[in-house]
């Protein structure tokens, strides 16, 4: 999630207590995705997802949200919907 953050937020966007509410947000979503049974069945799907879940969960924190359990609902919910408005493996080449 650090990786994430520093990818898609400014230095000095968060402060370290709100930096780990969003670290333990994704952890948490992770793990429930992990506990799922999801197909992530390549180190590209599980980088997609990793960074999807991760970049959501902190555009929500840059827009005010700091709790830890509606930033994993939400996130999980952005990442669910993300893959109904991708391509089926069937109909790409």
């Amino acid at each position: 999630m650090l990786r994430i953050a520093q990818k898609y937020a400014q230095a000095g966007t968060f402060e370290p207590e709100e930096l780990s509410i969003l670290v333990a947000a994704f952890e948490d979503a992770w793990a429930q995705l992990l506990r799922s049974g999801a197909r992530l069945d390549s180190e590209y799907r599980i980088n997609q997802a990793r960074d999807t879940i991760g970049k959501f969960i902190i555009e929500e924190a840059k827009r005010g949200e700091r709790d830890r359990f509606r930033l994993r609902e939400a996130a999980l919910l952005h990442y669910s919907q993300a893959l109904l408005r991708r391509p089926s493996r069937a109909t790409q080449p």
